[in-house]
């Protein structure tokens, strides 16, 4: 079965350096009732707006990659954010921070624009239903849906891009909001574009094998991994993006950690499993194991309690050893700073 390209509608470019994102305007992602608002596609974009686009997330990512322990750098990206969100500049710089170190050398490929019209939106974002923007032909997937919530007027723009050739690829979202007649910078985002090399199609289609086995932890796990990897921003669905999810939620195993801890049993040992995950810290993808305790103060008692963790997980669900590189797992307690351990799977009884 063939994984479709997730953004299909898009004119990509490469282009020389850098950067990207997280986010000033709260996703409301499905409360509805919702205000629908126009889209605009780059594919449906004339080229003055779209190549003024295009030249606005190029000077923007420039401008981030500058801003590594430069404060001059982050004094000027300051002064390019846009008044309609200029009371969430702090969150914004802050986000800027956290990727601008990684990003050295880095080169970008524009994947994806879109432009919103949110000129008729409610005055000052006060309406409390949030607004989305359909765009593409919904009856011609793929499409893509955006939901912001609390959206002053205004027409607003975002752009998709990847910064590659570096350690650690990442995606980045842009967003710009339009003040007297030029683009200026409205919310960043940005998530991994890989993880041990695999983009989240290579993940996709992973989880499809792995389905075809009837091994459903692995499955599961691997679409995870994919959703990840595909989805840039909270904000935004499209018809792919559900198609995967559907295909995650036909292999969810049973009793996964949510509302309630999963629990794992070795006599008179309980272990209450609050949270997992992958990563690929390490290189390799490791799945990611977090547990509840009442202390971690005892570092060989602990360090016993995460090998008997390793040890009951793999016991119950063999088939992990297959389709990860080793495992990490985490001891957390209230108050307390968490013990983790990382093992590779060769070294786990």
């Amino acid at each position: 079965m063939e994984v479709p390209d997730l953004w299909r509608n898009r004119r990509s470019r490469r282009f020389g350096l850098l950067t990207f994102v997280v986010l000033a305007m709260a996703a409301c992602a499905t409360v509805p009732p919702t205000i629908a608002q126009s889209c605009t596609t780059q594919a449906e974009m004339d080229a003055a707006t779209r190549n003024g686009l295009e030249q606005s997330a190029l000077a923007t990512a420039q401008q981030i990659a500058a801003t590594a322990g430069n404060a001059a750098g982050n004094a000027a990206l300051q002064s390019s954010i846009a008044p309609q969100v200029a009371q969430d500049a702090a969150g914004i710089l802050n986000s800027i921070a956290s990727v601008a170190p990684m990003l050295k050398g880095a080169s970008f490929l524009v994947e994806n624009l879109y432009v919103l019209d949110a000129t008729k939106a409610p005055a000052n974002g006060s309406s409390d239903s949030p607004a989305q923007f359909y765009c593409g032909s919904m009856n011609e997937p793929p499409h893509v849906i955006f939901t912001l919530g609390h959206l002053p007027q205004a027409r607003y723009a975002i752009a998709m891009v990847h910064a590659m050739g570096i350690a650690k690829p990442q995606q980045m979202t842009i967003i710009f909001a339009q003040s007297q007649g030029s683009w200026k910078l409205a919310g960043f985002a940005y998530r991994p574009l890989a993880m041990a090399s695999h983009d989240g199609v290579w993940y996709w289609k992973q989880a499809r094998v792995y389905a075809q086995q009837k091994q459903n932890w692995d499955a599961y796990l691997y679409y995870k991994t994919a959703q990840i990897l595909v989805t840039p921003v909270d904000f935004v669905s499209s018809s792919n993006l559900n198609k995967l999810m559907r295909e995650e939620d036909a292999v969810k195993p049973a009793g996964l950690p949510g509302q309630q801890p999963m629990e794992l049993v070795n006599g008179a040992q309980k272990f209450s499993i609050t949270s997992l995950h992958t990563d690929s810290y390490q290189g390799g993808l490791d799945l990611v194991i977090h547990y509840q305790t009442n202390s971690v103060q005892d570092p060989v008692a602990t360090r016993q309690q995460n090998l008997a963790v390793m040890h009951l997980m793999l016991q119950a669900h063999p088939e992990l050893r297959q389709a990860f590189h080793g495992i990490w797992v985490y001891a957390d307690a209230a108050g307390q700073t968490p013990f983790g351990i990382e093992l590779p799977m060769t070294q786990i009884p």
